[in-house]
């Protein structure tokens, strides 16, 4: 998986808009799309999987006015991977990923007002 680039990812993606607007607007930088790569590549989750999931916790912060970090964000996320532990195959981690948000929050967020 680590000859995908940019562009190839949105083409890979063409038919969903949202996972489009996600990958511009966090995978620019070819250090930030390799740790999501090498995440993807530890995990039983597809890619797909692993932008759904960052989608969820993008709105679930967005609702509550919230940000973090790119890398927060991907911590949170392989935290869930390894949460669903063997029954990874039997959830989509999008789902994995809400369940969490809505029983623990995500204590790295901060009010978007805040630098």
């Amino acid at each position: 998986m680590k000859e995908i680039n940019l562009a190839r990812l949105i083409r890979q993606f063409s038919h969903s808009p949202a996972k489009i607007a996600w990958i511009e607007a966090y995978l620019s930088d070819q250090g930030t799309l390799m740790a999501l790569l090498d995440a993807v590549d530890d995990s039983p989750y597809s890619l797909s999987q692993w932008i759904d999931a960052f989608i969820v916790v993008g709105q679930w912060m967005e609702v509550r006015g919230l940000r973090a970090s790119f890398g927060d964000q991907l911590g949170y996320v392989h935290c869930a991977c390894e949460s669903a532990g063997t029954g990874a195959n039997l959830t989509t981690l999008s789902a994995v990923v809400s369940e969490m948000l809505d029983d623990y929050g995500f204590g790295f967020s901060q009010p978007k007002d805040e630098s």
